[in-house]
């Protein structure tokens, strides 16, 4: 799983980190999410990002061409983390509706508990949405990948031959954005780890690897 993941992401725009620019790219990508933080995705500026980074702008637009393309840099490198949540939660969990379960769990836990996402979801969905399916829906198609990859190691243990691992990954991870986004008093009670443990016991789980899940 975690090579696969590793995969995944090495196609991103971030390489090692054992150089200075390196260091400075994390540094510039950790300020953007403070700064998004803030004062909102909409309002987001290069000048006060390389403000609160301690670099100046040209380095910012050296790095990242443009605001544009330092919301998809710090964007996907949010959905590395995720991915990585979702590796750590599983890492030891035996049964793959387990691992279906606690990742749902990681993954909503942590869209709950981010600064960036829980501000963007409430007051601007459509700039979450917009990061979502920017650069060919790069945010999803990694969210995607990555449940199919669960949806593949269940397979190999005989559970959910039925399907398409990369169709079914896409809608979960469908899904979990309508989840994100959808108000918890016109949707369902996502708003504890309990509430989505049982909601993706007696929905999610099943509904990949059948009612006996």
């Amino acid at each position: 799983m975690k090579q696969s993941i590793a995969a995944l992401l090495a196609a991103g725009i971030l390489g090692g980190k054992d150089t200075d620019a390196d260091r400075t790219v994390e540094r510039i990508l950790d300020a953007t999410v403070m700064e998004a933080a803030s004062s909102g995705v909409s309002r987001l500026k290069i000048d006060a990002v390389a403000r609160r980074a301690e670099v100046n702008r040209t380095t910012v637009y050296r790095r990242f061409g443009d605001l544009d393309g330092l919301i998809a840099a710090a964007t996907m490198r949010e959905g590395g983390r995720m991915a990585d949540t979702v590796f750590r939660a599983v890492e030891g969990v035996d049964d793959p509706a387990g691992r279906l379960v606690e990742g749902f769990v990681a993954c909503m836990r942590m869209a709950r508990e981010h600064p960036v996402i829980a501000r963007t979801a409430a007051l601007e969905p459509d700039r979450l949405i917009a990061a979502g399916l920017a650069d060919d829906a790069a945010l999803l198609r990694l969210g995607s990948s990555v449940v199919a990859q669960l949806i593949r190691e269940a397979q190999t243990e005989g559970h959910a031959t039925h399907l398409d691992a990369d169709e079914a990954g896409q809608t979960v991870a469908m899904m979990f954005a309508a989840c994100v986004l959808m108000p918890t008093e016109h949707g369902i009670d996502l708003r504890t780890d309990e509430s989505v443990r049982a909601y993706a016991q007696r929905t999610v789980a099943p509904m990949i690897l059948g009612p006996s899940a």
